[in-house]
């Protein structure tokens, strides 16, 4: 009894230790058509902060990439984050076709809040 009280312990402190250890935030930067050796090239010609305060005292990864067919914007972003292939994230187009609404809606589309302003949201037909 002693020995299983004394595991049930040991185990519940690891899981303490480990949940403190995890960040509080993870950060993904992406950016389109940034060509990845562009950050370290132009490192030293920017200031302490930003870029280089993000990449000095984070992770930063030097070719991070993740294979999908379809290189819309949403699909990538969403696969880096993830880890997952698109038919597991859901993400398969900046815009798909959605059975239940019958029409195309964008990857970020909420009926409740505007993109940007009143009239001001993604043209659907040019997307």
């Amino acid at each position: 009894m002693l020995k299983s009280a004394l595991m049930i312990a040991l185990l519940f402190s690891a899981f303490v230790a480990w949940a403190e250890e995890r960040p509080r935030l993870v950060l993904q930067i992406t950016v389109d058509a940034l060509r990845g050796d562009l950050p370290d090239r132009f490192r030293n010609v920017t200031g302490e902060g930003g870029f280089r305060y993000l990449m000095n005292k984070g992770i930063h990864y030097t070719n991070a990439n993740y294979q999908h067919a379809n290189t819309e914007t949403i699909v990538g972003h969403a696969s880096l984050a993830t880890g997952a292939v698109p038919a597991a994230h859901g993400m398969v187009g900046n815009v798909w076709f959605d059975r239940e609404k019958d029409r195309l809606v964008y990857n970020i589309e909420d009926p409740d809040y505007h993109l940007l302003s009143e009239g001001a949201d993604v043209n659907r037909k040019t997307e």
